[in-house]
Order: structure tokens, then sequence, then C-alpha cells
């Protein structure tokens, strides 16, 4: 079932935006009296029932907290340099779809896209609005954060503790090797631009202790199918929870 997600708790009687009372009628082509899933701020889902719907708003009582099976695991991180045209924003929401748990747009030497502040925050505001889609789409009990852009240096600040994963079109090193690893440990997958990495940023990850850079296969591969294939590596390895 599709869920719709607020931005409070849940503790009673709730209404929804004119956005996601759009969704619940076009959509999802729910009526007064149909129930759906709403996972609320907390990170808590309920069964709702629809006690009222127009066209601006939907009002919604919750009958029953959803129990929900999933354990927590290790973290997927998503640090995709920033692509041109609509690139990004399909893969924030195949990203989503697939359980990446974060996404870090990244600012690199050879990114074709340049953003400047302005730009930045309003390509944040949309990607976060696309991870929320597609998290309503794919039935996900949260919405996985976009953070700002970030520079190699900031993300190294920020997750160099983490396991770092490059797939790097000059190395051999099959991603296979570093899949199991990946998946117990807290893992940043990190992805270069379409011009690829710059050999000063590839030496610059490889100082921290734990990155490793690794192979996709003998195919030079599109910057986003990249992403979602070593991300896919690693998801198949964690058995996709």
């Amino acid at each position: 079932m599709r869920k719709l997600f607020t931005s409070f708790p849940i503790g009673g009687e709730f209404h929804l935006t004119a956005d996601d009372t759009h969704h619940l009628m076009r959509v999802l082509r729910a009526a007064t009296g149909d129930e759906v899933i709403v996972t609320d701020s907390r990170g808590a889902s309920f069964h709702c029932k629809i006690n009222g719907m127009d066209g601006k708003e939907a009002v919604l009582l919750p009958v029953a907290r959803v129990e929900e099976t999933d354990t927590a695991g290790p973290e997927l991180i998503l640090a995709a340099a920033v692509l041109k045209n609509d690139k990004f924003d399909w893969l924030v929401q195949k990203a989503t779809e697939l359980g990446v748990n974060r996404i870090i747009p990244i600012q690199m030497k050879y990114c074709v896209v340049k953003l400047n502040e302005k730009r930045r925050l309003e390509r944040c505001k949309r990607w976060q609005k696309i991870a929320l889609e597609a998290a309503k789409q794919c039935g996900r009990t949260d919405v996985p954060p976009v953070d700002d852009v970030h520079s190699l240096a900031e993300l190294v600040r920020d997750y160099g503790d983490r396991f770092i994963v490059v797939p790097y079109e000059l190395e051999t090193v099959p991603a296979q090797a570093a899949a199991v690893a990946a998946s117990r440990a807290d893992t940043v997958v990190c992805i270069g631009p379409e011009g690829g990495f710059a050999r000063e940023e590839i030496e610059f990850l490889k100082t921290c202790e734990r990155c490793m850079t690794v192979s996709l296969g003998r195919r030079i591969l599109r910057a986003e199918t990249a992403a979602l294939t070593a991300a896919a590596v690693i998801m198949y390895e964690r058995g996709f929870k």
C-alpha cells in the first residue's frame, strides 16, 4: 500500500495539506471511508480512515498503528556529483526507490553544472521533494534526506569515518571485493561527474583510511548508471533491507 507522510506527530484526527489531498484523490484514487497508511514526523506509521475530503483538504483519523517489520541496518549514503539537465532528479528518484538512506550532491572539478548559492538552494529543495514523492510511491517508511551540496573536502570532513566505496574507471579491483564489507558497515558510495574524477580527487579520497576504489566492469558507465549499479550491488549483499 502506498504511503503518505506528515511533518508532524500523529496523535488524533488531522488534516492533510492541499498537495497531499490532491495526491490522495488523483494519484491514489482514494475516497471518503477508505483507509491509507500515513507516516508521521517521528517515523511512526498508522492505518488512517478518511473521514472527509474535498478538493483542498482531507480529514483523517488514525485507527491502528502499523507494526513495522523492517530492522535497522547499516546506513547506505549516495554521494554523487551534480549532473546536468534532469539526470540528478532521476538519480534521486531511483536511489530513493532502491532504499538509499541519504543522498549528498557533490560539486566536483569536472562537473558540467556549476551552482551558485541561489540555484543550489532551489535544486536541493526540488530534490528533497522528488525524494518525498518517490518514497510515497514505493511505500518507504522514511524519506531519505537530501543534503546541501557538498565539496569533496566537506564530504570527507562529515562522512570520512564511514567505509567509502569509489567506482573508478581506471581501477581493476572488482566491486564485489567491497560489497561484502559494505554490507556490514555504514557506507558512502561516491560517484564522479560526467567528466570523471580528477586524479587529485581520487588521491584525496584515498587519504581516508577506509576508502576503496573499485571497478564496475570494463564498460564506461554513465554517472547515474554507475551510481545505481554500485548501490544495487551493496543492497543485494544486504538482502535489499
